[in-house]
């Protein structure tokens, strides 16, 4: 946990500097003086999460143990917010909201994945987004910036795309709802400038205004309850000309018809965001400067057909990719069945009124 990065949390809640809790050098948790509550760390990994979605199960326990390590003299007034905390947390023993009930098919994934050793093969999302990495730093260089990576996962996009383009000096910040996630995800990083914390997408993210150069959205918007909604409440996170990266899946009309296809397995909260609500939140103080639409019926039968061949051949993808694109433009017009059901999109922000 670079020590020197942890000045950018904030409470979730009030967006009071949290404050951390040192012993013997080794910071085993935060806490923040306004709302008197206390965030646990776990495996070097703050768990910062809203009042909402404080969670039982991963916190209680932590917390007890920090109670354990203080010495009842030295930190009385501190003794007094970690009750509290343990108050708040016991009324979420028996709760479950969204983000949790997402999170458990998650983490299952990638302690497997963790525990096999084999990775699960990217290709298509990489090459797919490569076209969007490309838009993004010929008109922004990412040395020097902060990446925020929301709902990171295994953190793919930053490690065979973005990372190629930062320096030493760019700060990789990735968060995700899964402990197990984050754990995968530093495993794998070899971005040494990089920082991990837990916490949930749909609420106030725990970092101060105007600190993000790149905030990404690669297919967590649609895993989420407020879909594109939780942009009005990140952008503030944003600097003045930075930018936000966006894939997601979209809406579009579906035929009634029973699937031949094999379904993967999915988790509890799989959905698509509304393309309309997308670009009205992003109108808000932000320029769009590149859009591309494209994942028609056409290209999901086809990745299903051939799917190891379009992972395992670059051009073969594109071939498919590209008649894919060539649907969006034609097709869609005529049968709303072939509209496109993925967008890739970048947004500058412009807005000075939304500086703070």
């Amino acid at each position: 946990m670079p020590k020197e990065h942890l000045e950018l949390l904030v409470c979730p809640d009030c967006k009071e500097n949290l404050k951390k809790i040192d012993i013997r050098n080794t910071i085993i948790g935060f806490y923040c003086p306004r709302c008197k509550i206390v965030y646990p760390v776990k495996d070097d990994i703050p768990i910062i999460l809203a009042k909402e979605v404080r969670n039982y199960n991963l916190e209680y326990t932590l917390i007890k143990e920090i109670k354990n390590r203080l010495s009842n003299n030295s930190f009385s007034e501190l003794h007094k917010y970690i009750n509290r905390t343990l108050n708040l947390i016991m009324l979420k023993k028996t709760m479950s909201t969204w983000e949790w009930e997402d999170e458990e098919f998650w983490s299952k994934k990638y302690v497997q994945e963790r525990k096999t050793g084999i990775q699960k093969n990217w290709n298509d999302r990489i090459w797919q987004r490569e076209v969007l990495i490309k838009e993004l730093t010929n008109q922004l260089s990412l040395k020097g910036k902060t990446v925020l990576d929301i709902g990171c996962g295994e953190g793919q996009n930053f490690k065979f795309l973005l990372s190629k383009y930062c320096d030493e000096n760019s700060l990789y910040i990735a968060t995700d709802i899964s402990l197990e996630g984050l754990r995968l995800n530093r495993s794998r990083n070899t971005h040494k400038n990089s920082l991990y914390i837990l916490c949930s997408a749909d609420y106030e993210l725990p970092f101060p205004d105007n600190t993000i150069d790149i905030l990404c959205y690669f297919g967590i918007l649609h895993h989420t309850k407020n879909k594109s909604n939780n942009i009005e409440k990140d952008k503030r996170l944003i600097r003045k000309n930075g930018c936000i990266i966006l894939a997601e899946t979209i809406d579009r009309p579906t035929l009634l018809l029973p699937s031949v296809m094999p379904k993967d397995e999915t988790s509890v909260h799989e959905g698509h965001i509304s393309k309309k609500d997308l670009l009205t939140q992003l109108n808000k103080g932000f320029e769009v400067f590149f859009v591309k639409e494209e994942g028609t019926p056409f290209f999901t039968a086809m990745m299903t057909l051939f799917r190891n061949s379009m992972l395992n051949s670059k051009e073969f993808f594109y071939l498919f990719l590209n008649l894919d694109i060539l649907f969006v433009k034609t097709l869609s017009h005529i049968i709303p069945f072939f509209r496109a059901g993925e967008i890739l999109l970048l947004a500058r922000r412009r807005d000075i009124s939304l500086e703070t």
